[in-house]
């Protein structure tokens, strides 16, 4: 297969889907960690409380998902990324404004969470699904990769600021970052290869299977993708690994400040995390491409599950810190598993099949953080938490692997 000596366009895409989510995408979703102590002191709520901002933002996502997801597939990512980052950034400069908990709630989640819902994560893997297929693991890791490579410098960077200026000057400071140098690289994104004459991946030549070829470039539509098998599957496997993901990760420096750790250590702690997990999720990508997703996202989710096990037994910090470094597979499982969508029914409709999962894995999302919190508050431990995380992460894996199975059958 024969490949243009230019640079391939893709690859620019690449860097720009890396550099909004490194910078814009990593700060908001991870930066509500920094955020949840300082909110729950401000407005005097209880750990259940100061979830429901996520938990509800996440409802509001699995309500959009299959929207937004239909308008990249018709009318382009473009669009999309450059309002949905520029409405997000306005949000921020609002919320520096609130004056009590029900305004917070109600600008997070109807301005900041829906310009969050149209640009970042979604926009970066419906673009990327549409013009890799051979690499389509790496450059999903890729892209994973710069997230957490973004956090583990602007997570620490911006808990200095909240604890140093306030919370309030820190979202200021953000909504003006996202405007000013997040939105414009939405510029740069091209709905497909074929829009612009070229081929997935840079080829020059067609794909020499026919059927491969035919299956990608059309894909299923969604109506066929709801019929299978392997989609309901896949829905039940990504509810489960992004329940607790995203429960862990909103309850993260909670958790660190549970077992003896400082907040402001506790923002290095997930800083570190994201930094070792960038070379991880590069070469998980890249193995993929060669041994299939469905096996490596149930070595990431078992690796997963066995950090929460041995948080929950670590009494010091070096112990707790090396635990932790196993919940990269967590990190690593992402991008795999959007790529999963785009493996299994093609990249026509990718961007509505990818949002039919959404109402699904965010409803479980809108349940366990909230659950996280009542947890702690009646206890006072996150104990119990840990241990049904690592049950759960244990269950994905095994689902994971009988999508694989299924897989199969849709090749045939």
């Amino acid at each position: 297969m024969k490949k243009s000596k230019k640079i391939f366009f893709g690859w620019w895409i690449v860097l720009s889907a890396s550099l909004q989510n490194g910078l814009g995408g990593s700060i908001h979703w991870q930066g509500f960690t920094v955020l949840f102590i300082p909110i729950s002191q401000t407005f005097g709520i209880s750990s259940a409380q100061t979830s429901l901002l996520f938990a509800l933002a996440r409802a509001e996502n699995g309500l959009m998902g299959p929207f937004t997801g239909w308008l990249m597939d018709k009318f382009g990512p473009r669009p999309l990324a450059i309002g949905g980052t520029a409405m997000a950034g306005i949000g921020y400069i609002m919320l520096a404004r609130v004056e009590n908990y029900t305004q917070f709630l109600l600008i997070y989640v109807i301005v900041i969470s829906i310009g969050a819902t149209t640009s970042f994560m979604q926009t970066a893997f419906v673009v990327l699904n549409n013009w890799f297929i051979k690499q389509r693991g790496l450059v999903m890791s890729i892209n994973s990769a710069s997230f957490r490579l973004g956090s583990a410098i602007l997570v620490p960077t911006f808990s200095y600021i909240v604890y140093a200026w306030g919370w309030q000057n820190a979202v200021l400071l953000l909504g003006i970052f996202l405007l000013v140098f997040i939105t414009p690289l939405g510029v740069f994104y091209r709905k497909t290869p074929e829009s612009m004459g070229l081929h997935p991946d840079g080829e020059i030549q067609e794909l020499n299977d026919d059927s491969l070829r035919n299956r990608e470039i059309s894909g299923y539509t969604w109506k066929e993708a709801i019929k299978t098998s392997a989609f309901w599957c896949l829905t039940i496997a990504t509810a489960l690994r992004i329940s607790i993901h995203g429960a862990i990760f909103v309850h993260m420096i909670p958790i660190l400040v549970w077992k003896g750790i400082s907040p402001e250590s506790a923002a290095w702690y997930v800083g570190l995390l994201a930094l070792t997990g960038v070379p991880v999720i590069l070469i998980v990508g890249k193995l993929s491409d060669k041994f299939g997703r469905p096996k490596m996202l149930a070595l990431c989710y078992s690796a997963s599950a066995l950090s929460l096990l041995l948080v929950n037994l670590s009494d010091n910090s070096i112990y707790l810190l090396l635990s932790l470094l196993l919940l990269v597979g967590s990190e690593a499982g992402s991008g795999l598993n959007w790529s999963l969508v785009g493996d299994l029914f093609g990249r026509k409709n990718y961007g509505v099949i990818r949002g039919l999962l959404g109402p699904f894995y965010n409803a479980a999302l809108v349940i366990t953080p909230v659950s996280a919190g009542y947890i702690y508050d009646k206890t006072n431990s996150y104990e119990i938490v840990l241990y049904i995380g690592s049950v759960i992460f244990i269950l994905s894996s095994l689902v994971f692997l009988f999508v694989g199975v299924l897989a199969k059958k849709l090749q045939t």
